[in-house]
């Protein structure tokens, strides 16, 4: 692997203007699209919650203290750090404050984007920082593999959460229990996968007629070698990598749940929703259960999706006469994870692009 902060930049692509009006077209496109999205989930709120009042949501917001907006920032920064630190854990010697720099610059992509849009922009970063381009794709691999599994985990704990609070689960059953089948078909199949290299190649081997149709289906090149030698071949990289940061990423992803429950838990609290109405137990598992709904992004940063699942779930546990505090509590918790991300992280992308042409322009100037 390149010494990280050694190999040169690489060479900022030529953008016209032609490209930049439509990059920014698209990108107001998008915003247009998540407005209505947003408008949409609020009307849907509104026809489920008679007593839902918009102007009772804002006051709540607003009427937070100055020790408890310090505190709602305090446990921001702490959640950004653990995702930081998953980020940085599953790159060999990569710092804590570049993982921060390479979690928060295209989570802005990604919720503005929906789909995999981050991942090209994580790259791209990696490689600027002199990390190997085939570490810095099974690193991204991983990271995706971390994130997705704690989402599927989260589920089956959240049926333990809802034992010990008590909460109806006539509407959850079939959620928790399709998650943990889900859950334990990958571990099943994870462990099979790694333990025997002569199955993975049968796989692969097995699934490379269908992937090549799907290609000429999608008109997208087919692999250039047999599925069977790429996987086994990708199988040996991740063991490879993930042999001595496997507990490192474990811990970081576990810290990062911890951190951005404990976001929603304040959030809710400080709005004045009392422990003896929503107890931490129960919005754990609401949370569990809304980050297992929306394992598969179906608008940027789940918009709407989130917010209606989460006020639809708290606000019966809690009650009625609690059902603008729990909007409000959502609302500020969903500005935290998700809405104030876009800011700071194409502020961050624009800091790294910067930091990419000076080391030219210096260049250019001593010559």
């Amino acid at each position: 692997m390149a010494e990280q902060g050694v190999a040169p930049a690489p060479e900022a692509p030529a953008v016209s203007s032609v490209s930049r009006k439509r990059l920014a077209l698209k990108i107001a496109f998008r915003v247009v699209i998540l407005g209505a999205v947003l408008v949409f989930a609020g009307f849907v709120l509104v026809g489920i919650f008679d007593d839902l009042d918009l102007a009772e949501v804002r006051s709540a917001m607003s009427e937070l203290s100055d020790a408890e907006r310090a505190a709602l920032l305090m446990g921001w920064l702490l959640w950004i750090g653990a995702q930081g630190l998953q980020t940085a854990s599953l790159v060999s010697k990569l710092p804590a404050r570049r993982g921060v720099l390479a979690y928060l610059g295209p989570s802005s992509v990604a919720s503005i984007v929906p789909g995999p849009s981050d991942l090209p922009v994580r790259y791209s970063m990696y490689q600027s920082w002199g990390i190997s381009n085939r570490e810095a794709g099974t690193a991204i691999a991983a990271n995706g593999i971390f994130s997705i599994g704690s989402q599927l985990a989260l589920p089956a704990f959240a049926g333990v959460a809802i034992a010990v609070s008590g909460v109806q689960v006539a509407g959850f059953f079939s959620i928790i229990v399709t998650a943990t089948v889900v859950l334990a078909v990958v571990i099943v199949l994870a462990v099979v996968v790694l333990r025997s290299e002569a199955l993975t190649r049968k796989i692969g081997d097995l699934a490379d007629g269908p992937a090549r149709k799907l290609a000429k289906l999608f008109r997208k090149d087919p692999p250039s070698r047999p599925l069977g030698e790429l996987v086994t071949e990708q199988r040996d990289q991740a063991r490879d990598h993930l042999s001595d940061k496997w507990q490192a990423a474990t811990f970081a992803t576990v810290l990062t749940v911890i951190a951005k429950c404990a976001l929603l838990v304040l959030s809710l609290r400080f709005v004045g929703i009392p422990e003896a109405d929503l107890s931490w137990s129960a919005i754990f598992a609401v949370f569990a259960l809304v980050a297992g709904l929306t394992i598969i992004p179906i608008t940027p940063g789940s918009a709407g999706v989130s917010e209606v699942a989460l006020v639809g779930m708290l606000a019966p546990i809690a009650g009625s006469q609690w059902v603008n505090e729990v909007a409000a509590g959502v609302l500020i918790y969903r500005l935290l994870t998700w809405l104030i991300l876009i800011p700071v992280g194409f502020g961050v992308l624009g800091w790294w692009r910067f930091s990419l042409r000076r080391p030219r322009r210096s260049a250019s100037s001593e010559t």
